[in-house]
């Protein structure tokens, strides 16, 4: 999912969503179990609606579809269903503790990135349990998924186990003596469950993460978007924010200022779909790590990758 955020939208034939898009996911009843309610919360907080459960007038719940268009090719969220061909029916939990913890089907095939296993790696083994048992009480739906199109050359062998050797480091949150719970559930909202640091810490031209950057800004450069620096700066990032504006914001897409982030950014889309749906204590638990993190000078306009990004929409825009 990364790459649809962080790298962009590759081609005009997107289809954004509309302000009024619902997504497909069922209610929840009261009389499911606990393991179930708090996989269906994940499933909203891990931000899996928008990719398997589109809001679009033909989606399925857990049908997939969701096309992610990225510079380095078209790709398309699977049917996590538990159809036993089209979906993950024939998937053993351990089978889907690997997918999320490793990045690897079981088949042992290697994930494309746009799957954020990088930072599912982090969840702890009762969510990674809840989410499963959601997952296999959904209906089967028999869409088959979609083949990826990647682009030349990125699809060469070795390439993508290159990046992983790079990039991804497996393995749950080490815990802070110092910090109490409040800020290790906010650090684990943000970095394991929710992929901010995915989101809002730029990236080189291999989709590597600048960590000497963290939170401080990211780039969306196929589109030409910027998600913004969330550190404590007084003026680059949100240090001007109380943790009631931040919390406040995730709920509802208001700002201090009185201005609403809208449709189709991406983060509206998030608010929607994901952060509206945590509860208080948990988007209260998420302001007071941001408030925790160093603050940094850095400006996401500036990135590199931005600026081309900006070019190369003007040459197009042109007659």
């Amino acid at each position: 999912m990364w790459m649809m955020m962080l790298l962009g939208c590759a081609r005009s034939a997107h289809l954004e969503r509309l302000p009024d898009a619902q997504a497909p996911v069922p209610v929840v009843a009261d009389d499911t179990s606990e393991a179930y309610q708090r996989g269906a919360a994940l499933y909203r907080q891990g931000s899996c609606v928008g990719c398997h459960s589109p809001p679009f007038a033909d989606a399925t719940h857990l049908g997939g579809g969701r096309d992610l268009p990225t510079l380095f090719g078209v790709f398309y969220a699977p049917n996590i269903s538990p159809h036993p061909t089209a979906g993950i029916g024939s998937w053993t939990e351990a089978d889907f503790v690997r997918a999320m913890r490793v990045g690897r089907a079981p088949d042992g095939r290697r994930y494309w990135p746009t799957f954020p296993y990088m930072t599912y790696t982090r969840m702890t083994d009762a969510d990674l349990h809840a989410l499963w048992v959601y997952l296999r009480e959904q209906p089967a739906v028999p869409t088959p998924s979609k083949e990826h199109e990647v682009r030349a050359p990125y699809g060469f062998p070795g390439l993508l186990g290159l990046w992983r050797t790079l990039a991804f480091r497996k393995g749950e949150l080490e815990p802070d003596p110092a910090r109490d719970a409040t800020w290790h559930r906010g650090r684990y909202l943000v970095r394991a469950v929710s992929y901010c640091d995915q989101c809002h810490t730029p990236r080189n031209g291999l989709g590597l993460v600048r960590r000497r950057h963290d939170m401080a800004g990211g780039a969306n450069p196929g589109k030409a978007d910027v998600h913004p620096n969330l550190t404590p700066h007084p003026e680059a990032g949100i240090g001007a924010w109380t943790q009631d504006d931040i919390g406040t914001y995730l709920a509802t897409g208001r700002k201090p200022d009185g201005t609403r982030t809208e449709m189709p950014d991406i983060m509206a889309e998030k608010i929607h779909d994901s952060f509206s749906w945590f509860s208080e204590t948990d988007r209260g638990a998420i302001a007071v790590y941001l408030a925790s993190l160093p603050p940094s000078d850095f400006d996401p306009e500036q990135w590199g990758m931005v600026r081309r990004a900006r070019r190369r929409a003007v040459r197009r825009a042109e007659p």
